[in-house]
């Protein structure tokens, strides 16, 4: 089977998500599950992008005068959610991706698809399956209506405009029911409340709606260790988390500002502040938070946009209990991930919620704006760890049970095969296809080759009919603010100006100081290629000093051992000295020295009176010739010779 899915962005904000696990859920199945897009932000080679963003005079009008200024610029109190335009709209009826597929699934397509474009893919014959994300699709521009029920009738006088002269909104309305009149086309809701809303609104009242709910990647989205999810946010073990999210902290169909309220109730109980004062408490939250929750008291902790799905399930994993204080919703992905990583939800009872928490079993719901039972739902089970656990446990199974992708998956194959087997006998004749309701401004169109689409400025008739008036008149109120934007832009450019110059004369000076800096830093470079020369010049004369003091260390070495056992000799003989009987041999000693430096005195006089008699003696003339004629061969005693010998 050829599917078709069609959505403004395929994985960029909830709905979008929804849409792709539909796709990823349906091509696991082996079915022929194709997505074509406006923005795309995957690398997934199944969905393909219509074309990058065309700005034109046709869509400017279209775009700020009407959506911007008569639009945004006049919205109530009562709610900040995205109001938008069904205009302008790509038209992919042509394109090979349309012509091919057996079904098409329309999704959130605002900014994608007008009334105009939906009635030329209406017109083609094939069952159209539109998945509601929101309301949009069936009220005059509100994407939640915030309690209103007009959509019901004619959306006249919408209480989210504080002035709408044109009644826009019925106009778009009347269009929408014009241009679909007759389509082939069944709705998909993914809650009860949201088939309620459609079954109950003047559009889709006629229509066969369905129930199927979104689902997720169970096996991605699955319970990991409490303990290590903490771990990695740098949480300990024993603090009770709280998580919260929302891509948007300033809506106010969100809850931030009740669930501020709420918390600070939590405050007013003994145990919970008896916690706080522990540091036992933490409240983390991913998308963008509300500033106010910066200050609620509690430790917060931003996590910010969560990149990955292991990010967002670790997130959910750390998390004790979920809050979801949204007092408006459809079938939330937050509570899917949730329930599927194990963690207990606290919500209010709206919306789609109910569908997916079961009061007391995986969660707890509140009444809508209750918000003192909120407070103590939250108290309640951030003391209870038992209950947090069996509830854990059973969103876990329910998720498993009823919101894994191929869930989903076999109900929608099952609401498609029944779709083109009705199809078979009752083709629409091509012939009889209708365009005069339609007004074309300017018959404006941008083809885009590569998927056969083009971008389609076409009006629907009673939109048409007001354009122009209601264009003539806002561009007359809007024109003081762009005069007076004009100017702001002009005294603005005229002070850049100021700076661009004095930045300019800035940046001459720097020039000129860094052409000079340049000069001097050439010197530098000059004078320390001499000091390299000189420093290689002394490189070898250093080794040789470092040989050289290598050398008087060994020897000064060699002295200092020396001198270490001279100094133990001297201490030894000193130690020696210290003894009484050292000191008495000592003195015998020198008695004896003393006794035997007389007896060498004595010794001495006898060997001179020696000496002189025996020199008398071998000076004689007797002695001398009888020396000549060898009769004598008398020597000097020894002692004689050795006293000669010291007085040489």
């Amino acid at each position: 089977m050829k599917i078709l899915q069609l959505s403004t962005y395929d994985i960029r904000g909830g709905a979008a998500r929804a849409t792709y696990r539909l796709h990823l859920g349906l091509r696991n199945k082996g079915q022929d599950s194709r997505m074509l897009v406006r923005y795309k932000n995957t690398d997934d080679d199944s969905v393909s992008e219509v074309c990058p963003e065309q700005n034109t005079d046709a869509t400017f009008f279209l775009e700020v005068p009407v959506q911007e200024h008569y639009i945004n610029a006049h919205r109530t109190e009562l709610s900040n959610t995205l109001f938008s335009l069904p205009y302008p709209g790509y038209d992919v009826s042509h394109s090979a991706l349309v012509q091919d597929a057996d079904i098409i699934n329309l999704h959130w397509v605002s900014r994608f698809q007008s009334p105009v474009t939906l009635k030329h893919i209406f017109a083609l014959g094939k069952p159209v399956v539109w998945t509601l994300h929101d309301q949009w699709a069936f009220t005059g521009g509100c994407h939640y209506s915030s309690g209103c029920e007009k959509y019901r009738s004619n959306c006249i006088e919408c209480p989210q405009l504080t002035q709408d002269s044109f009644s826009l909104t019925e106009a778009v309305l009347h269009d929408k029911e014009e241009l679909f009149r007759n389509a082939n086309l069944t709705i998909v809701a993914p809650s009860r409340w949201m088939g309620r809303c459609a079954r109950e609104s003047r559009l889709f009242k006629s229509l066969r709606i369905e129930v199927i709910a979104n689902s997720l990647e169970t096996d991605i989205y699955c319970p990991v260790s409490k303990k290590q999810a903490k771990e990695r946010l740098d949480i300990p073990q024993d603090v009770v988390t709280f998580l919260f999210g929302a891509v948007d902290g300033t809506e106010k169909r969100k809850g931030f500002v009740e669930l501020v309220a709420a918390i600070k109730l939590c405050r007013q109980n003994s145990v919970f502040q008896e916690l706080l004062r522990k540091d036992k408490l933490r409240l983390l939250c991913f998308g963008n938070p509300n500033e106010q929750l910066e200050r609620i008291g509690i430790p917060f902790v931003s996590l910010g946009k969560l990149k990955t799905d292991k990010d967002i399930r670790d997130a959910y994993s750390a998390a004790d209990i979920f809050l979801l204080p949204s007092l408006e919703d459809n079938l939330p992905n937050t509570i899917l991930e949730s329930l599927s990583c194990g963690t207990p939800v606290v919500a209010f009872d709206v919306g789609g919620i109910p569908d997916m928490v079961t009061d007391g079993v995986n969660g707890l719901l509140i009444n809508a704006f209750d918000i003192p039972k909120m407070g103590e739902a939250i108290v309640s089970l951030s003391l209870d760890s038992h209950k947090r656990a069996a509830m854990g446990k059973a969103g876990r199974e329910r998720a498993t049970m009823d919101y894994a992708l191929e869930v989903q998956a076999k109900n929608y194959l099952g609401l498609y095969e029944d779709l083109l087997n009705q199809n078979q006998s009752s083709k629409v004749d091509e012939k009889k296809r209708q365009c005069s309701t339609l007004r074309t401004e300017d018959n404006f169109a941008i083809s885009c080759s590569a998927t056969g689409a083009s971008l389609n400025t076409t009006l629907g008739s009673r939109f048409g009919a007001v354009y122009d008036d209601m264009l003539f008149v806002t561009l007359k109120s809007y024109a003081p603010h762009i005069h007076k934007q004009w100017n702001l832009s002009e005294l603005d450019r005229a002070k850049r100006l100021e700076q661009v110059n004095e930045l300019t004369r800035l940046l001459e000076d720097c020039e000129a100081d860094r052409t000079a800096r340049s000069e001097q830093l050439n010197i530098c470079e000059a004078d320390r290629a001499k000091r390299l020369e000189q420093v290689n010049r002394l490189a070898p004369l250093l080794e040789d000093c470092e040989a050289d003091r290598k050398a008087r260390l060994e020897q000064l070495n060699i002295c200092e051992a020396d001198r270490k056992a001279r100094l133990d000799l001297i201490n030894s003989l000193t130690d020696k000295l210290n003894d009484k009987k050292t000191i008495k041999q000592l003195h015998q000693s020198l008695s004896e020295i003393e006794g035997l430096k007389q007896q060498f005195h004595r010794e001495t006089q006898r060997a001179l009176v020696a000496e002189q008699g025996w020199e008398a003696l071998e000076n004689t003339q007797v002695v001398r010739k009888a020396r000549k004629m060898g009769l004598i061969k008398l020597e000097k005693p020894d002692f004689l010779k050795k006293s000669n010998s010291r007085k040489l």
